[in-house]
Formats: structure tokens, sequence, C-alpha cells
């Protein structure tokens, strides 16, 4: 099944293999360098993505801003966010997040795709 997915994350190398490897799995792929591009992707993104994978720690505006923003609009509320981070306070924050699914960086491909395309 083909999915339409949003990647944010900062790191140019992660974002671009994300993408790649999506979609070579047959997916349609759209990446933001930061949460502020993000949420000006779910603006014009249509379809809107039927998931999103969320890096937590970026410059300009971060997954938890992203994040926070995206559960108050009604519009993109719905979309099941998978975070990946490094970030060592990670099942802390597992609340606030209220995303699908928690993946450590790095990300081991099996678990990512597992937890984002089904």
């Amino acid at each position: 099944m083909n999915r339409h997915i949003l990647v944010v994350e900062d790191d140019f190398y992660i974002r671009d293999a994300l993408r790649e490897l999506l979609e070579e799995e047959g997916h349609t792929v759209v990446c933001a360098e930061n949460g502020a591009h993000g949420l000006a992707a779910l603006e014009t993104m249509r379809p809107c993505p039927d998931v999103i994978l969320l890096d937590l720690m970026m410059p300009v505006k971060d997954g938890f801003e992203f994040r926070t923003e995206q559960r108050a609009d009604a519009r993109f509320a719905h979309i099941p966010v998978v975070v990946m981070s490094a970030d060592p306070h990670l099942d802390s924050r597992r609340d606030v997040l209220a995303a699908r699914a928690y993946l450590r960086k790095p990300v081991d491909i099996v678990q990512l795709l597992a937890a984002a395309v089904t």
C-alpha cells in the first residue's frame, strides 16, 4: 500500500536516506528540515500524510513544538506520528508527545518500516 509520509528531520543525510528507503518501498515522501518547515508542508501536502516521521532535536522549531502545534490543529491532529530521537530522556516524554511509536536513533530499519507503514 502506497503511503504518503512526511519526514521532519534536520540531518540532511538521515532525511535523504529515509526518503530514499521509503520511496524504494513504494511510498510518497515529502521532507522538511525542521518543525517550522514541517508545519508548512502540512498546509500544502495533498493528500495529507498518512504518517509523520518526526525528529525531536532540531533548530528553528523542534519536534516538541511541531507536535504541540500539529495536535492543536484539528486538520492535522489525527495524523499519527513516529518519533525518532537520540534523546536519552525520550521515555519520560512519551505522554507529552502521544506518538504512535518511539524509535531510538540510530533507527532500526525494520522497526521504522513496521511503525511507519502498518
